[in-house]
């Protein structure tokens, strides 16, 4: 059994959490060994978990956190920049991250996921890459779609077969349409139509997308 510690209560680190727990639900219904267990979560403010019925200990701030042992993270940061600033501390201090993925996803052959995922895509499909640390969110990947380090896709979100940068934020509701490059550090706002490359570190909006 790997002991996880999870990074960041805001941002996707409670519903790490959720998807952690479902899977010892269903490794317990099978009668399997579970493969994780929470050991508590990370972060500046120590009152971060009142009100949220979660019942895990904050452990310690971040900013001063040293590994205690084998343990593994999971980094539940949603802004690609402070994933990108943490991930970089907490490494040189000698923390491994592990990639969550959700149970429920589906996820067809051929795909790849690099270090400290959290993954709660309706679906990816074959062909897939996605870098260090991307978060995906309720979205669906279609074939040959690649999402560059850092970089997080929120609710019902579609990337058909499109290259996204690193360190880009894509809304809800938005669609990256086939062929598109998206470039680092862009911001794709909730509900924007994708047609045509995307500078970096532009924020576009609107159907079509359009830069503002």
């Amino acid at each position: 059994m790997q002991d996880l510690i999870i990074v960041c209560a805001g941002g996707f680190g409670l519903e790490a959490a959720a998807f952690i727990e479902k899977s010892l639900f269903y490794a317990a219904q099978k009668g399997e060994e579970a493969p994780f267990r929470i050991l508590g979560f990370l972060d500046d403010n120590p009152d971060a978990l009142e009100g949220t019925g979660v019942d895990y200990p904050v452990l310690g701030s971040i900013s001063d956190w040293q590994p205690i042992g084998n343990e593994r993270y999971v980094l539940g940061a949603a802004s690609p920049s402070t994933k990108e600033k943490l991930s970089a501390m907490l490494k040189a201090r000698g923390c491994r991250f592990e990639t969550i993925i959700a149970p429920w996803c589906i996820i067809l052959p051929e795909t790849s996921f690099g270090e400290g995922c959290i993954i709660s895509a309706y679906r990816i499909c074959s062909g897939v890459k996605l870098g260090d640390f991307v978060n995906v969110a309720g979205s669906m990947l279609c074939p040959g779609a690649e999402i560059g380090d850092f970089s997080t896709t929120t609710g019902f979100t579609v990337v058909e077969n499109a290259r996204i940068g690193k360190r880009v934020f894509i809304g809800s509701h938005a669609v990256v349409t086939d062929g598109v490059v998206v470039g680092d550090d862009a911001q794709i706002s909730a509900g924007t139509i994708v047609r045509e490359d995307v500078r970096s570190g532009a924020t576009v909006f609107g159907c079509p997308a359009r830069e503002i």
